[in-house]
């Protein structure tokens, strides 16, 4: 019996990380969805129960807002994967934004919607912890004999 060799080719690392960054958005989008829904049902249970005085909306409970902050970071969450895939789209994907390097595979592997190599990340998480606005990360992650 002959054997046959399968025409499948594996998937290239950008269709995989592709593959990756559409699977969390359909999920981020789903969850965004759902705790969205599930807000507007407990505003208006409560609305019905506390009614509404004076047309006053009732104050949001520790819950709310935790809710709201969870989704604002999913929501930042859903603007750095669209970002990843335009990027995907016009050939810029994997780039770092500040010192115009290729990011490593395996830091794309982890984080698919890195926009900083490494390094960068770094000198900009140190800025941000400083209080810094980012504007000096550029002069400081990209050699001086480049610049």
């Amino acid at each position: 019996m002959a054997r046959t060799r399968s025409t499948k080719r594996a998937p290239s690392p950008l269709a995989e990380l592709k593959a990756l960054l559409l699977q969390k958005r359909a999920e981020l989008v789903a969850k965004l969805r759902e705790e969205r829904e599930g807000r507007i049902e407990a505003t208006a249970q409560r609305e019905k129960i506390e009614g509404t005085p004076f047309g006053d909306r009732p104050a949001l409970s520790p819950d709310d807002e935790m809710g709201i902050a969870v989704a604002d970071r999913r929501a930042g969450m859903l603007a750095q994967i669209d970002l990843a895939l335009k990027k995907m789209d016009e050939g810029s994907y994997g780039r770092c934004e500040v010192c115009e390097e290729d990011i490593a595979p395996a830091r794309l592997r982890a984080h698919p919607f890195a926009v900083r190599c490494t390094r960068c990340q770094e000198l900009w998480e140190r800025d941000q912890a400083r209080g810094g606005d980012g504007i000096g990360l550029r002069a400081r992650a990209v050699p001086e004999e480049t610049v």
